[in-house]
């Protein structure tokens, strides 16, 4: 596949990454996980994680004033400017989390809030578009925005990011994909039904896995657990995991 060398559309998921308290146990965790190589960037004490040789995510420390927070999976998403893209998210009832910042050369970056409190990334690119969409084990092939209120969030991300927003029935819970350029990037959704009473919204990043069950008895005899039981999908068999920290996470081993 020829590497990608400008931006993703608007509003496309081009980077997560991982905020926990212990970065470094986290990193060697999702390194066994999946095959990465994690590597530690000591003057942002950050590690950038690849697989192949391509990057494929981060983890880091969690942020200054996020640290009572549960340690969590950021899904970024496209912009090509990215405070336009905050003003119009506060004008929609989102929130900013934390201010724009440059990480020279790679692009720039913010945190914000949609109005169900479900947090998510911007990033507008300048040296780093973010990682490639592939479809390979261990890669970062979908991410959805959950919550108990599916016409806020449809509303809020169709209005901020131009998504079209296509409704997908026949399961338990109401969801939509959301297209960019004519493409599904990413969906919005209801709670997976074995979810938590008291789930706060988020965004649940899906990574591609050889095997849904090998990967699930991996994660739970690293200290781990399952939150959503397996399910059969049209895309493959996927089933929502916690690392040891507590981050969900859902793995899919595509069809």
């Amino acid at each position: 596949m020829v590497e990608r060398s400008v931006p993703w559309p608007t509003g496309t998921p081009n980077w997560v990454d991982l905020a926990a308290d212990d970065a470094a146990a986290a990193a060697e965790f999702y390194g066994a996980l999946f095959g990465w190589t994690c590597e530690h960037q000591t003057a942002r004490d950050y590690w950038l994680c690849k697989l192949d040789g391509r990057d494929v995510g981060g983890i880091g420390r969690k942020q200054p004033g996020t640290e009572h927070l549960p340690s969590r999976w950021t899904t970024y998403l496209a912009t090509d400017h990215l405070d336009r893209t905050l003003a119009t998210v506060k004008a929609h009832d989102g929130a900013q989390v934390m201010e724009p910042r440059d990480i020279d050369p790679y692009g720039r970056m913010a945190i914000a809030a949609d109005p169900n409190g479900a947090i998510f990334g911007l990033w507008q690119a300048a040296d780093h578009i973010g990682t490639e969409r592939e479809l390979d084990p261990g890669r970062l092939v979908w991410s959805e925005a959950l919550s108990g209120d599916f016409e806020t969030a449809r509303a809020f991300y169709t209005a901020v990011f131009g998504y079209r927003a296509e409704e997908v029935g026949g399961h338990e819970t109401r969801y939509a994909a959301l297209y960019a350029a004519d493409r599904p990037v990413a969906g919005t959704g209801e709670f997976h039904p074995d979810f938590p009473a008291g789930t706060p919204p988020h965004w649940l990043p899906y990574f591609a896995a050889n095997s849904t069950d090998q990967t699930i008895d991996q994660v739970i005899s690293a200290g781990g657990e399952i939150v959503g039981k397996p399910l059969e999908t049209d895309f493959g068999r996927m089933a929502v995991l916690a690392d040891p920290q507590g981050a969900r996470f859902a793995v899919i081993q595509l069809g």
